[in-house]
């Protein structure tokens, strides 16, 4: 009974989770929505309008993913969902780096090459991301498989081989 207990908590805490996760990012498209307005922020341009639409995207996908994840977060499930929102991110941080919305000439010049690193650096590790979930994955996949061969095997033993006489 222990076991049980145990297992609802997990999943529980879980849950609670991407509910935080729900929250956060929809904080974060609000302020992506309206941080030009606001002018927190001297050394955001007005290029920025060119990625929120991509940004805002990205969030909607995670918060959407993470719906999802309260009722449905099984393996296979959530590993496809996490390669549909990585490769949103992926797209949209790689398009900020295009676009590079950022002015930092009154400050450092040492801004401009830090916020470039961090955006590759984004880059890279959501790249890595995508290709551990796909491997993930496979090795689903190829379970999946092996278990049903093995079912198959047992509910359909070989034909027994008599004499021929």
């Amino acid at each position: 009974m222990q076991e049980r207990e145990t297992t609802v908590s997990k999943r529980t805490t879980r849950r609670i989770g991407y509910g935080v996760a729900i929250a956060v990012n929809l904080a974060m498209l609000v302020v992506v929505n309206n941080i030009l307005d606001w002018g927190w922020f001297g050394w955001l341009t007005e290029d920025f309008n060119d990625v929120i639409p991509l940004i805002s995207f990205a969030l909607a996908a995670s918060i959407v993913a993470n719906v999802a994840y309260i009722a449905n977060d099984r393996p296979f499930f959530k590993g496809i969902l996490e390669l549909v929102v990585n490769t949103i991110s992926l797209i949209a941080t790689i398009r900020l780096l295009q676009v590079f919305p950022f002015d930092f000439s009154t400050y450092s010049s040492v801004w401009e090459t830090a916020t470039r690193s961090i955006l590759i650096v984004a880059i890279v590790g959501i790249s890595v991301a995508l290709l551990v979930e796909l491997v993930k994955l496979v090795l689903i996949v190829v379970r999946v498989a092996e278990d049903a061969e093995e079912v198959f095997r047992r509910e359909n033993p070989p034909a027994e081989q008599g004499d021929s006489s």
